[in-house]
């Protein structure tokens, strides 16, 4: 489970960089997105709340709180999967 391929190579999410870029990276992308319609001409103002750039930086801030806990919990997780495989095997 730890190798994929014949090269050695990890899956993406036992990358640390990969997947915390995937977690912080969501909201950073709606912002952007918001951003760039407001450019365009579009008036924020009028989004939805579930568009609203207070939501996504609530969202962010929520995330970057969070992180390290999820972090840890979905390492631990994947490491007591890896260890209950290598046991039936």
């Amino acid at each position: 489970m730890t190798q994929s391929g014949a090269n050695g190579e990890k899956p993406w999410w036992e990358n640390s960089f990969t997947l915390i870029s995937v977690i912080v990276g969501l909201p950073i992308v709606g912002l952007a997105c918001i951003g760039l319609l407001s450019l365009f001409g579009a008036n924020a103002t009028e989004f939805p709340l579930m568009l609203n750039a207070d939501f996504f930086l609530a969202d962010l801030g929520v995330r970057i709180l969070t992180l390290p806990i999820g972090f840890f919990l979905f390492r631990a997780l994947l490491r007591k999967v890896a260890t209950k495989d290598a046991g039936t095997q």
